[in-house]
């Protein structure tokens, strides 16, 4: 990736290429791009939304910017918005907990929270870090390396720590910010959950059906394509970005998502998943299976090709993430 002109909106010391400002702290009135880390409390799935334009839309926190209780009144964070020529230079954020690195990132107020609007092809740049590991390489970045300077060291060290803390203590996604699974019949748009799976059933090679529940009543079902969500198990608490009920479902409360829907689990430490773990029991089903076939092929097509629906997305995303893999050896889908 090409090097831009770091920012000289603050002092350096000496060989030091990159000056990091607390969330809070970015100057609203700077002309200079910024350089910041945060921490992921949301994000989307990156996502096509013209010809040759591709993005990913997060919220994040640090101990500057952060919810301090549950009430609406007290949430705080900063938004990102990074946008891309292809889908492999935008990440795929699967954890809420874990670290961000912006580079060379634009400020503004947009709906009276800070955004950060990240452009790759004008040599932005960004690396997410696993906050339950002790490496400080990133597990994957934009661009063929990722640049790691020496103060880096204390500063992702101290952000691992106040995770740990602050997630522990505070739910970190406060409930504003997500639907109880018993308001999505009455919802007017999309919406966000937070929910346990109870078990996950292969609905063929490329589906699996997830049987979730909260605190608040009955099962719901939302399919999640195996490829863009690998390494969900049952058991885990899992937050669903914008979901949406399908009124055509009979039988059984199913949720749809979106081409930017995504699912993202929690930290260790995250005292909301635990208590949500321990509110919602098992229902002594959680063993991987198969769904149930609801409808057979009438005889006269029995002998027709078919296509999986699955296919319309397997295809291109299979390419772009090999590719991803194949640009960013380091990267792992954990």
């Amino acid at each position: 990736k090409k090097s831009a002109t770091p920012t000289k909106s603050a002092p350096k010391s000496k060989g030091q290429k990159y000056e990091y400002t607390e969330l809070a702290k970015v100057s609203l009135t700077a002309s200079t791009d910024h350089n910041v880390y945060g921490i992921i409390i949301d994000a989307t799935f990156p996502h096509k939304v013209s010809a040759d334009k591709y993005v990913c839309s997060l919220k994040i926190v640090d101990p500057s910017l952060h919810s301090k209780g549950g009430k609406a009144t007290d949430n705080d964070f900063a938004t990102v918005v990074i946008y891309a020529k292809r889908f492999e230079d935008l990440p795929i954020c699967n954890k809420v907990g874990d670290i961000i690195r912006l580079h060379r990132a634009n400020l503004r107020m947009y709906k009276n929270q800070r955004q950060f609007n990240v452009s790759i092809h004008n040599y932005a740049s960004w690396a997410v870090f696993s906050t339950e590991d002790t490496s400080f390489a990133p597990v994957f970045y934009s661009g063929k390396r990722a640049t790691f300077e020496k103060h880096e060291t204390t500063l992702l060290t101290t952000l691992r720590k106040w995770v740990a803390s602050y997630f522990s203590q505070h739910d970190g996604v406060t409930s504003n910010l997500y639907s109880a699974l018993k308001q999505a019949k009455s919802a007017s748009k999309d919406f966000d959950v937070v929910a346990k799976i109870l078990s996950i059933h292969e609905m063929d090679e490329f589906t699996n059906e997830l049987k979730i529940a909260d605190a608040t009543g009955d099962n719901w079902y939302v399919l999640a394509l195996k490829l863009k969500f690998p390494n969900l198990r049952a058991g885990n608490v899992i937050r669903i970005r914008s979901a949406t009920y399908d009124e055509t479902s009979s039988g059984k409360n199913v949720l749809n998502l979106q081409h930017y829907s995504n699912i993202m689990t929690f930290v260790a430490s995250s005292s909301l998943a635990k208590t949500l773990s321990n509110k919602v029991k098992d229902d002594g089903k959680n063993v991987a299976g198969h769904a149930s076939v609801v409808s057979e092929v009438d005889k006269k097509f029995a002998n027709h090709a078919t296509t999986s629906l699955n296919d319309l997305f397997h295809h291109d995303y299979y390419i772009h993430h090999n590719n991803y893999h194949h640009n960013n050896h380091h990267c792992q889908l954990y």
